[in-house]
């Protein structure tokens, strides 16, 4: 990747309240050689690609953990720690990676991806995967797990920051030692033992991604492309966490409250959990530059549909089904793009009264229903579905462009160009299915 443009929300002059940023933030290489595109018939399965890099991701953190018990019995923790943290889950990224792998002609099975878009004056693959079928499988799935242990890394380091007790339903990892600590009669204070715990192996955790992804690159043969967008995506998301910490202080009235709120919405989450992955599978496979931006245009938007959604139920979501209490993001002091929203929309005496409720963890049930009230009652809810709708709507358009192979491709100024990608019907339908669930969804 030669560059990654910031986020640059809508025009919000006459309004006092942003519209949601256009598509055109996406990091792209420079142009290179067009080469011809083959036609994709059909995805992998999710429930396929999950097993597959669950079988990784264990095996890997089962050797890791063997080796930190032999450094010491009491490191065992930090092995057993990560293997049950990281079990379940959407696997949302690594299958985003393997369908990324396979939009740019990547070919799993096939032991090398000679199905890739081939060069009309060489006649050669873009591809750099020269392996077995078997050594293509598993060095895909390793990338496709080092992808889920960013996030668990993420996730551990987030709610401690966010002062989280629970996680998909469980209590969170530094909740988890301050038990250990109150069970094992340690001394001193057990929360600031769960708390250090948690982000050594937070640390821990970021390391061994970085391990996985480089051993995923024996089978797959690494380019600097792939090495480079890894590396776009650690960084976005340490940044994005940043910006949500700094949103998380700054007065609900500031200027720049609606802007903020986009910025932590894709540099936090968007881009990593869904566009990122798909570029990164896309570069492993060797795509080249006009493929990326195609995909990158399904992606982005798809990913911010993706979080739009996420600050919905974090509100007003069904605690059984998110494993989190109701109103979290409230008591949590979230300044999402939901929350912006209402802002702006709000008289300045319940503006006063939402400020002096958020980051409040001592809330009462009451008190969050009144602010959830604002939120449904000013119309800010249902600008983000609105937004929602919109970006689902374009991460579709672009999948029927890609289906219609003898069609131009939408660009992201809207302008027609020759598709790089080209699906069939059942890889379409994949594709439309996913954006769907992931848009939607009620968890």
């Amino acid at each position: 990747m030669t560059s990654d443009s910031s986020v640059t929300p809508g025009d919000t002059s006459g309004s006092a309240s942003s519209s949601a940023p256009s598509t055109s933030d996406r990091s792209v290489p420079a142009a290179d050689p067009v080469a011809v595109p083959v036609l994709i018939e059909s995805l992998d399965t999710p429930e396929a690609i999950a097993a597959e890099v669950s079988d990784q991701l264990e095996a890997f953190l089962a050797e890791k953990a063997a080796e930190f018990e032999a450094i010491s019995p009491d490191a065992a923790a930090v092995g057993e720690a990560l293997i049950e943290f990281t079990r379940g889950g959407k696997r949302i990224r690594p299958v985003l990676l393997w369908w990324g792998f396979q939009l740019a002609g990547g070919d799993v099975r096939a032991g090398t991806t000679s199905g890739t878009s081939v060069s009309p004056t060489t006649g050669t693959s873009a591809s750099s995967a020269t392996g077995t079928s078997a050594d293509v499988a598993v060095g895909l799935a390793q990338a496709a797990g080092s992808l889920e242990l960013l996030h668990a890394a993420a996730l551990i380091h987030d709610d401690v920051i966010d002062n989280s007790d629970t996680r998909r339903g469980r209590p969170a990892l530094h909740r988890q030692f301050e038990a250990r600590h109150q069970a094992s009669g340690f001394h001193g204070d057990g929360a600031s033992f769960g708390v250090s715990a948690s982000i050594v192996i937070g640390d821990i955790c970021l390391a061994l991604s970085e391990e996985l992804f480089e051993r995923s690159q024996e089978a797959l043969g690494g380019n600097r492309m792939a090495r480079e967008l890894r590396g776009t995506v650690r960084r976005d998301v340490m940044v994005g966490q940043y910006l949500d910490v700094l949103a998380e202080v700054i007065p609900l009235d500031d200027d720049r409250i609606a802007d903020r709120a986009w910025e932590v919405l894709s540099y936090k989450s968007a881009k990593y959990s869904v566009e990122q992955p798909l570029l990164l599978g896309a570069a492993l496979a060797g795509a080249d530059s006009r493929q990326l931006e195609e995909i990158s245009g399904f992606g982005l938007p798809l990913g911010q549909a993706f979080q739009l959604r996420d600050d919905v139920l974090g509100i007003a979501g069904d605690p059984e089904a998110t494993g989190k209490p109701a109103g979290d993001d409230i008591r949590e002091g979230k300044r999402t793009v939901l929350i912006a929203e209402t802002a702006a929309r709000i008289s300045a005496e319940q503006l006063e009264i939402l400020a002096s409720r958020l980051g409040d963890s001592n809330l009462t049930d009451a008190e969050v229903a009144e602010c959830v009230d604002m939120i449904t009652d000013s119309g800010g809810l249902a600008a983000v579905e609105s937004f929602i709708a919109d970006k689902h709507a374009h991460a579709t358009t672009i999948v029927d462009t890609w289906a219609r192979a003898d069609s131009g491709a939408v660009s992201a100024e809207g302008s027609a160009a020759s598709a790089r990608v080209h699906i069939g019907s059942a890889a379409q339908d994949r594709l439309k299915g996913f954006a769907k669930a992931l848009s939607y969804r009620s968890s």
